[in-house]
Order: structure tokens, then sequence, then C-alpha cells
């Protein structure tokens, strides 16, 4: 490191997810991290509520892909399968449970959905993903 550089101790990761069909899975890149750390914490804002459905669900996941992009890890994970519970409200942050928050710098993280049932389906988020050493 030289001497004009900053020790950078934390990252913001973001990404914005077009609006999906009810059966419709996807997944796109967040981005690479320039750290190696924990994540602590990833947050989802939606831009229409979101009712959750015991049966008919939507599961919002960030995956490390590693490096080289062919990782599976899942860092965090939200179901939309408990009403009233994991309803989301437009435009209202919702904390995504972290599971596995080790990355290393250089890893490419995902943001991932799948479905259940007939799923459900959503108009568009932003996913804002925190990473301190």
């Amino acid at each position: 490191m030289t001497s004009g550089e900053a020790h950078r101790n934390d990252a913001r990761l973001e990404t914005t997810a077009p609006a999906a069909g009810a059966a419709a899975a996807q997944d796109q890149v967040i981005d690479r991290s320039p750290i190696s750390g924990q994540v602590t914490s990833v947050r989802l804002i939606p831009e229409a509520a979101l009712v959750a459905n015991a049966t008919n669900f939507r599961t919002f996941r960030v995956i490390n892909k590693g490096q080289a992009g062919s990782g599976n890890t899942v860092v965090a994970t939200l179901a939309t399968d408990t009403p009233g519970t994991d309803d989301l409200a437009a435009f209202d942050e919702k904390a995504i449970p972290i599971t596995n928050p080790a990355v290393a710098e250089g890893d490419v993280l995902a943001a991932d959905e799948t479905v259940a049932g007939t799923g459900v389906a959503h108009s568009g988020y932003r996913l804002i993903v925190h990473i301190e050493r």
C-alpha cells in the first residue's frame, strides 16, 4: 500500500432486479467483492408489495459464485412463505437473513430467485449487500 492509499474496511454492493412473472426464476450479478470480509447485512427494497403465501412463493437469495463464477454458497436467503411475516411492503426495506457471511476479495456475488408452486410475481427491487473486514 502506498502512502496515498486508504485501507478499505467496508464495501457496499448493489443491484436492481427487474420485475418477474409468477413462475419466472431469475438471477443476475450483483458485483465482485472488493475486499475479504463478512457480509453484515443484505437488504431488499421492493418496488411494490408482495403478499407471502405458504404454497406459492418466491425465494430471494444472495449466492457467492466465488472468483471463478462457479460457486454456489448461499450467503443470505428469504422465502416469502410465511404470511404476515414474509410479506414485502412497497418501498419498505426488508432484511434478508445471512447464513454464510464469509467472502474473499474478488468473489462474485449474485442475486438469485426461485419459485415454489406457481410462484408469485414481483415488480422489481433493489438489493444492497454490505461487507466489512
